[in-house]
């Protein structure tokens, strides 16, 4: 019998079984992909370290979790009040994934939730139905929408409507001497970021760089037509040494700093059930976000503060 169930497997679930992990609790993670981190993906190529979400992010508070994971010194700066991680930004992933020892049930969906005696109902696309005292839904939008339909269809509906500004993020590995030394980022057109970086673990040396580029609309189009649009725009005389392009609907959110937004929100977290925690980058209230800096300490804080609401709240039902 589970006490929590956790579903989806990215940054803020992690960051909620970690927290779990410090309490006599049973927990399950359930994760719709094969892997956990959700947007938050690192791969190398050609000596290149390039991100597909997150690539630099605000500087987490001096928190005990950074020595227990063993990032204390993983962490470097980057720009202007930004950090990155040496080996990308899935070592967070991989650290918090490596110190989780609750059951794990991946590559399956969640498609609705239910009560039954005191307990949530979490019934599998497969047919199978799991219990557990508590669950902490750590899903984007439009799948917690699914989700908590027949527990909140009002706030389904709302969450149904949640929009993103949907970006492309380019990584491109250029020889220095190809690159123009006048890149500037377009935050009032198709480029609402552009980073670069010639940091150890992210280029191969000195004399090489790696261009992260956020690009609006062209989801559609082959990657070879995408590439060709950025060298056009920044005078890239060169076709790059590698080049990745990767695309995550949900990783923009349009939410907090739209009243009507925050206004529904406010509302669905207020009316959510006890017991049931609802938490991820479309939930974090705040201003709107800095075009590619992500906020990481805030969707870990989250998670860990869902956890200890689920614990708070199974303490109470044990007490009756």
């Amino acid at each position: 019998m589970r006490d929590v169930v956790v579903i989806g497997g990215g940054l803020s679930g992690l960051s909620a079984c970690y927290e779990l992990e410090k309490h006599d609790l049973r927990y399950t993670v359930i994760e719709v992909k094969g892997r956990f981190g959700g947007a938050i993906r690192t791969s190398a190529a050609a000596g290149f370290v390039m991100d597909a979400g997150a690539f630099c992010f605000r500087p987490f508070a001096q928190e005990p979790w950074l020595e227990e994971l063993g990032l204390k010194h993983e962490i470097v700066g980057f720009a202007e009040g930004a950090c990155i991680f040496r080996g990308g930004s899935e070592s967070l992933i991989r650290a918090l994934a490596g110190k989780l020892h609750g059951g794990r049930l991946m590559r399956m969906a969640v498609s609705s939730l239910g009560r039954s005696r005191g307990r949530f109902t979490i019934c599998l696309e497969n047919g199978m139905v799991y219990d557990a005292g508590a669950i902490i839904v750590a899903a984007p939008a439009r799948y917690a929408a699914r989700i908590l339909r027949n527990l909140m269809p009002e706030a389904a509906d709302s969450l149904a409507d949640f929009r993103y500004d949907s970006i492309l993020r380019l990584s491109l590995g250029y020889r220095k001497r190809d690159v123009p030394g006048s890149i500037v980022s377009d935050p009032e057109g198709s480029f609402p970021f552009v980073f670069a970086s010639d940091m150890p673990g992210r280029a191969p040396d000195r004399d090489h760089l790696l261009l992260q580029v956020g690009m609006r609309g062209g989801a559609d189009l082959p990657r070879e037509a995408l590439v060709r649009r950025v060298r056009q725009a920044f005078g890239l005389p060169a076709q790059p040494l590698v080049a990745q392009v990767d695309h995550w609907p949900e990783a923009d959110p349009l939410a907090w700093h739209e009243q009507p937004v925050l206004k529904n929100m406010t509302a669905i977290h207020q009316a959510l059930p006890a017991g049931i925690g609802l938490i991820g980058s479309d939930y974090l209230p705040g201003p709107a976000p800095d075009c590619g800096i992500a906020r990481l300490g805030a969707r870990m804080r989250a998670g860990r503060a869902a956890a200890r609401d689920a614990v708070a709240y199974l303490g109470a039902r044990r007490s009756r």
